[in-house]
């Protein structure tokens, strides 16, 4: 099991300190077929090595399955960073950033908001109690209750998989809609997930990337009441201007 972003990106040329990696294009595919282009910006392989080590530094403590799947998506990642800094246009410079310079931080309760109660209360923990069967906008619009998250254009998030340390749980599906469409639902066999290691960790069949100036909610299934500790595994890549609200950030 390969755990190491480094490791990952040194297997795909990727991960040196000198060089300028040149302008390319990336295609994804919706559900409907159509294909989409998004442009990564030309960028120092000095960047690319920062962008690595400071994310294993990060990943360092946390379970051996959410380091593993930030490398098998390492190269993925660094895509998303390479299309944010066509705007940005000051590359990545992680923790030293300043200004318009790139930086990223793993996803947290307080930058999502609470399901249920709206779409302009911010979440205080990803534990939440759930009351009957239901299913719920899981990740949604901070304005607009049941709407997708919208990137501005310069921040980008991924989304690789999801936790759920919960003792008893009442979470089984998950459902994304990305621009407008809906992918097919996915199980989150969180019951059958891992049991020798004591960790749920359901890794997304497909991992999702929300670029710049688009949008994509989740929505998930409650199928029994319970306490819901379901969180999200990835990363926000954001300027540095806007990672220094420490509450909100």
């Amino acid at each position: 099991m390969q755990t190491s972003v480094v490791e990952t990106l040194k297997a795909a040329g990727l991960y040196k300190e000198t060089g300028r990696i040149e302008e390319q294009m990336l295609k994804s595919i919706l559900p409907n077929g159509e294909v989409r282009e998004h442009k990564m910006a030309e960028i120092d392989y000095h960047d690319l090595k920062i962008f690595a080590d400071e994310l294993d530094i990060a990943l360092k403590l946390q379970n051996p399955l959410v380091q593993s799947l930030f490398a098998k998506n390492a190269v993925g990642i660094l895509s998303l960073v390479r299309v944010i800094n066509v705007e940005s246009a000051s590359g990545f410079k992680g923790a030293v950033g300043s200004g318009r310079q790139l930086d990223t931080i793993l996803l947290r309760a307080e930058q999502f908001q609470d399901p249920g109660a709206g779409a302009t209360t911010p979440r205080t923990s990803w534990i939440r109690p759930i009351g009957a069967i239901a299913t719920v906008v899981f990740i949604q619009s901070t304005t607009d209750t049941g709407v997708e998250l919208a990137m501005g254009t310069t921040e980008g998030i991924a989304i690789l998989g999801f936790a759920n340390p919960a003792a008893a749980l009442c979470v089984d599906a998950v459902q994304i809609n990305y621009i407008g469409q809906q992918y097919n639902v996915q199980n989150l066999d969180f019951e059958l997930a891992n049991p020798f290691i004591g960790d749920s960790i359901m890794e997304l069949k497909q991992p999702l990337y929300i670029y710049p100036q688009e949008t994509a909610s989740v929505s998930v299934r409650y199928y029994r009441a319970g306490t819901d500790e379901l969180r999200p595994i990835g990363l926000w890549v954001k300027m540095a201007t806007n990672l220094r609200a420490i509450a909100t950030s």
